[in-house]
């Protein structure tokens, strides 16, 4: 698997975003246009489509390569209806996939331990490893699945690029930065407001925020707007 670094992930997205903007011929604003993002700047297509799972298993997508398809599973519509921005995030996180590993790559051979055999090459984006080989092991079936499921979920690694790609697609750095500034951001109910902004769930607009240092968490468990604010190192003029 090829490894990235973050500013690597941060200016391939980027570049993505820019040849979106040129194809609309305007500058992006927020909620990004990820379906538009999917369908003119990575020529793939969306389908709704039941996916099978294991015992379990929460697949919220994955891709058809050869077909160029993202799919995004059918059954889950309850679970996206229920967090706004999550099918949004899905469909960046299997772009990511899809520009980072497998569209450059031929479809033979894709990424060690992914089943290609099947018409979906599996995506779990939901519950964690441990907890699902836990779920499995209760019954028969998911005993005999166990192996399977190593072909079946995103290597950590990958997992992590993916989902900072995903990031980086939905809410751009200097777009996310511009908006946070404006806002007390120690606040929940404007983070919130914020989130919806941006069409993505509280979840990876926290973890957007952390990772651009305009937010942190103290050891008093309370918000503050940087890593620096929460130390106590602020002081003024700097």
């Amino acid at each position: 698997m090829k490894f990235y670094r973050n500013a690597e992930i941060e200016r391939i997205a980027d570049e993505k975003l820019q040849t979106l903007s040129l194809s609309l011929g305007k500058p992006l604003s927020a909620p990004i246009p990820v379906e538009l993002m999917a369908e003119k700047v990575m020529g793939l297509n969306l389908l709704w489509e039941p996916i099978q799972e294991l015992p379990g298993e929460v697949i919220l997508g994955g891709l058809m390569p050869e077909d160029k398809l993202i799919v995004l599973n059918e059954n889950r519509q309850k679970l996206f209806n229920e967090k706004p921005g999550l099918e949004r995030f899905t469909i960046g996180h299997e772009l990511g996939h899809w520009e980072l590993f497998v569209g450059k790559h031929s479809f033979g051979s894709l990424l060690p331990g992914i089943d290609a055999t099947g018409p979906v090459l599996h995506r779990e984006t939901g519950r964690g490893l441990a907890e699902i080989i836990k779920a499995l092991i209760q019954t028969e079936e998911g005993v005999r699945a166990v192996a399977e499921r190593q072909s079946r979920t995103d290597p950590p690694d990958e997992a992590r690029v993916v989902n900072r790609f995903s990031a980086a697609l939905l809410m751009p750095a200097d777009l996310l930065r511009a908006e946070a500034l404006k806002i007390d951001r120690t606040q929940w109910r404007n983070l919130y407001q914020l989130a919806e902004r941006f069409g993505v769930t509280i979840t990876a607009l926290t973890v957007r925020l952390k990772q651009l240092d305009l937010l942190s968490v103290g050891e008093d468990k309370k918000l503050y707007g940087s890593a620096d604010e929460a130390k106590g190192q602020m002081t003024l003029g700097l």
